[in-house]
């Protein structure tokens, strides 16, 4: 089997473990194939500091796709380049909509450089800080930033639940996304998406669908691991994810992306 131009991974529950780390195994699997001269990508919903607060990523990637496609990111030089925003005011809107058909919920505006919380539950977790605290009755997008991403969270729902209640919204531009069974949803511009900003990153670059390894484990990677010539879903991953790809892989924990990158190496 010939040996690819690139490898993309996702990160969270992908490539790194439940606590955000990169394990030894992947970490020399990954600088490994970058010594047979192949490219390796980080493709993450992740804004680009969950991608510099792993140190170990800088020195075995060639290049991050944050925020679902929405902001490219340089590892090394820590360069940002901004690709797709949701309008404050088409922002605002869906704001208004997802509040009135999730009442409970708490919201969070991603702006690449830090997080804007109504609410606490985006204050305990890991990778979101800097944040902003912002007041329920304020608005949420008064900042010059752009918006690259509206988070909802609902501590006593499903994911399949809010789902169901956000099923009417259909904003032209913006697109609703899950994480499967966790009570999550994730809002993104249409444009952003990690299978385009993954087509667009190897066409600059000379790289055919057909020379390019994907992994992931959630429903926001299907459109990658759908257009990669060669893709594997995570053990255990989301339904969707494991339709959409070509292969299975072990999952995070068991070093899963590492093992399929050691066999293609051996091959």
């Amino acid at each position: 089997m010939p040996l690819p131009k690139l490898i993309a991974t996702d990160l969270d529950g992908t490539l790194l473990d439940r606590r955000g780390r990169l394990s030894g195994r992947n970490q020399k699997a990954l600088q490994a194939a970058r010594e047979h001269g192949i490219l390796t990508l980080a493709v993450t919903a992740r804004p680009p500091r969950a991608v510099y607060r792993v140190p170990e990523l800088a020195a075995v990637l060639d290049g991050a796709l944050c925020s679902t496609g929405s902001i490219r990111f340089d590892p090394v030089g820590q360069a940002t380049e901004l690709r797709h925003s949701i309008p404050t005011a088409l922002a605002g809107e869906l704001h208004r909509q997802l509040r009135a058909a999730l009442p409970a919920a708490e919201f969070a505006a991603e702006t690449g450089r830090a997080l804007r919380i109504q609410g606490d539950y985006f204050r305990g977790l890991r990778l979101t800080d800097p944040w902003i605290p912002v007041d329920a009755d304020d608005d949420l997008f008064d900042v010059a930033e752009p918006v690259v991403g509206l988070l909802v969270h609902d501590t006593d729902s499903t994911g399949q639940a809010m789902q169901e209640a956000t099923a009417h919204i259909a904003l032209p531009g913006v697109h609703l996304w899950s994480w499967g069974s966790h009570p999550e949803i994730e809002c993104t511009a249409a444009e952003a998406e990690k299978g385009a900003a993954l087509a667009a990153w190897c066409f600059e670059r000379g790289v055919g669908a057909e020379d390019v390894i994907a992994f992931g484990d959630m429903p926001n990677d299907v459109s990658m691991l759908a257009w990669a010539g060669r893709s594997y879903g995570m053990a255990g991953a989301h339904p969707e994810a494991l339709a959409a790809a070509t292969g299975r892989a072990e999952p995070a924990a068991a070093d899963g992306v590492a093992k399929v990158i050691e066999a293609l190496l051996r091959s």
